[in-house]
């Protein structure tokens, strides 16, 4: 299957990126195909609101943006990593969030497959709560995705320092991110609950 990875941070080695390598690592090893996007490198304009998707079916611009809206159509899944700034996601995130808006003026269009989310903050874990539900039914839930999970990485301060400063919990991401990919392929069944140990058993068999 093929996943589509939305990076939303600027920053290239940054927390969101480390803890998404890790979730792409996890999808790869179980046989998927992971397309990953920097949003901060792409030509991705904002969203004008002038209709002409309503009335076309696509939208007015040309740019990146439409790039990534077709694959995100195609594919089977999407990663999607925003830090929390000023208690939202970056405006890398939320300029290519906004222009899912043709998405849903195309009848012949539709995102659907399952999502998982990584959000980082600079903190207490939890802080943020609240912003990550609303997140995760809209845009995700509402367009047609099943969010299969989220990681919220809270206390993350300076780049990398998930990876410098909490590996333990870094690697039990890992374990969660292998798991949720497990269950990408047919043979996961229905998905159950992902944490239980008979599951975690089964993967690592």
């Amino acid at each position: 299957m093929k996943i589509i990875a939305l990076q939303g941070s600027p920053r290239v080695g940054g927390n969101c990126d480390v803890l998404m390598d890790e979730m792409i690592k996890g999808a790869e090893e179980n046989g998927h195909e992971v397309v990953k996007y920097y949003l901060e490198k792409q030509d991705i304009a904002a969203c004008k609101a002038c209709m002409y998707c309503a009335e076309h079916g696509e939208c007015v611009r040309g740019d990146d943006g439409n790039k990534i809206i077709d694959e995100l159509v195609a594919a089977d899944g999407v990663i999607f990593a925003t830090p929390i700034y000023y208690g939202q996601m970056t405006a890398q995130a939320k300029t290519i969030i906004d222009r899912f808006y043709a998405i849903g003026q195309n009848p012949d269009k539709s995102l659907s497959g399952k999502a998982a989310l990584i959000f980082t903050e600079n903190q207490p874990e939890g802080t943020y709560e609240q912003y990550i539900e609303l997140t995760k039914f809209s845009p995700f839930t509402f367009m047609g995705y099943e969010v299969i999970g989220h990681v919220d990485a809270g206390s993350a301060g300076p780049a990398g320092i998930v990876a410098e400063e909490q590996e333990n919990k870094l690697k039990d991401y890992d374990n969660k991110y292998s798991i949720y990919w497990y269950y990408y392929n047919p043979i996961g069944g229905n998905d159950p609950d992902p944490f239980v140990d008979e599951n975690w058993q089964l993967l690592k068999s």
